[in-house]
C-alpha cells in the first residue's frame, strides 16, 4: 500500500473492506469512500439475492455506512429503510458506530433487467417509494428523516436525502458489479460542501461530477482504492486523510435478543405462545438464523414479564 493513501485506523492491506475520510479544498469539502466488496458478497449469500436484489441492497448498504461515518458513540445506532411499490418491496439497513452493517430486503428473488449489458436496471427493481434514516445518538429522541425516492437508483436518493433531510449539499456514488454469481467490486463515496463553502467550492464539485467522472466499480477494476477514489475525484493536491476503519457485514442477533423481542409482545401473547407444545422458532430477518425456545422457556419467559 502507497503510504500517501493512507489514513490512521484503516487497515494496512487496501483492499481489504473499509472506509476512509479526508478533507479538501482548505476545509471546505469533506470526503468518504467505501469498499465493501466482501460485506456484499456476505450479503449476498446470506440471503441468496438475484442480482438486481444484490445490486440494489449493496448500493444501499454501501451508502448507508457512509452516512454513518459521523457515529462516534458505542451504542449509536442508524437504521436505514426503503418502502417501494417495486417488485424488491423494501428494504432495511442498521449500521452501528463500529463499521458493522446488518440488512435485508423485503424480497430476494426479482428478475433482473438491464439498461444495456452489464449494467442493472436497479430502478425498475425498487420504483416509487420512500427514504427513511434514523438515527439514534444517546439524544432524548432519534432524529428521523424522510423524503420521496427521486429514481430507486440509491445513490441519487441518498444525495436527495442529505440536501433536503439534512441541508449538506453532497455527491453520493455507488457500485456494485457482479460477474458469474459473484460479487467482484463494491464501494462507493460520497463528497460533502462543509459551512463556510463558497460558489467556486460549489462549481468547481459540479465541474467534476458533470465532467464524466467514471463509475465506482469501473475505478475499482482499475484497481484504485478507496483513497485513491478520492484523491481523484477531488483533484485537490493538498487533500488530507484524517481517518478510516474497517467495515463488515455482521449481524449481533441472539437468544437473548429474540427473547426480549418476544417478551415485548406482552404478557397475554407469549402466555398463548406457551402452550404450544412444540414450542416456537424465531428467525433473524437479517442473517436467517433460527432460535427455538421450548414451551418451559416460554412459561419461564412469562413469570419475568
Amino acid at each position: 500500500m502507497d503510504n500517501v493513501y493512507y489514513a490512521p485506523g484503516m487497515p494496512l492491506d487496501d483492499t481489504e473492506d473499509h472506509i476512509v475520510k479526508a478533507i479538501a479544498l482548505k476545509g471546505h469539502v469533506k470526503a468518504t469512500a467505501i469498499r465493501s466488496t466482501k460485506a456484499i458478497q456476505k450479503m449476498m449469500e446470506t440471503h441468496n439475492t438475484t442480482n438486481v436484489v444484490t445490486a440494489a441492497l449493496g448500493r444501499f448498504i454501501s451508502g448507508s455506512l457512509l452516512i454513518a461515518e459521523n457515529m462516534k458513540n458505542e451504542d449509536d445506532t442508524q437504521t436505514t429503510i426503503i418502502k417501494c411499490d417495486g417488485p424488491i418491496r423494501g428494504m432495511t439497513c442498521v449500521c452501528d458506530s463500529k463499521g458493522h452493517a446488518r440488512a435485508y430486503p423485503i424480497e430476494n428473488d426479482v428478475e433482473t433487467t438491464y439498461y444495456r449489458p452489464g449494467k442493472i436496471n436497479v430502478g425498475a427493481a425498487v420504483g416509487n417509494g420512500s427514504l427513511t434514516i434514523v438515527r439514534d445518538i444517546g439524544l432524548r429522541d432519534p432524529f428521523v428523516g424522510t423524503v420521496e425516492l427521486v429514481s430507486g437508483e440509491i445513490a441519487e436518493d441518498f444525495t436527495y436525502y442529505l440536501a433536503a433531510s439534512e441541508q449538506t449539499p453532497s455527491v453520493v456514488s455507488l457500485g456494485v458489479l457482479i460477474k458469474d454469481g459473484h460479487v467482484e467490486h463494491a464501494g462507493g463515496l460520497m463528497v460533502q460542501l462543509m459551512p463556510g463553502y463558497t460558489d467556486e467550492d460549489v462549481d468547481y464539485i459540479e465541474k467534476r461530477v458533470n465532467g464524466g467522472f467514471p463509475e465506482i466499480t469501473f475505478l475499482m477494476e482499475e484497481g484504485l482504492s478507496p483513497a485513491k477514489m478520492l484523491d481523484m475525484f477531488i483533484g485537490d493536491p493538498e487533500i488530507t486523510y484524517m481517518s478510516g476503519y474497517p467495515i463488515s457485514y455482521k449481524c449481533n442477533c441472539s437468544k437473548e435478543r429474540m427473547s426480549d423481542g418476544i417478551a415485548a409482545l406482552g404478557k397475554a401473547e407469549v402466555a398463548q405462545l406457551a402452550q404450544d407444545a412444540d414450542g416456537i422458532t424465531t428467525e433473524c430477518h437479517f442473517c436467517n438464523s433460527k432460535y427455538h425456545f421450548t414451551p418451559d422457556e416460554l412459561k419461564k419467559m412469562l413469570e419475568e414479564i
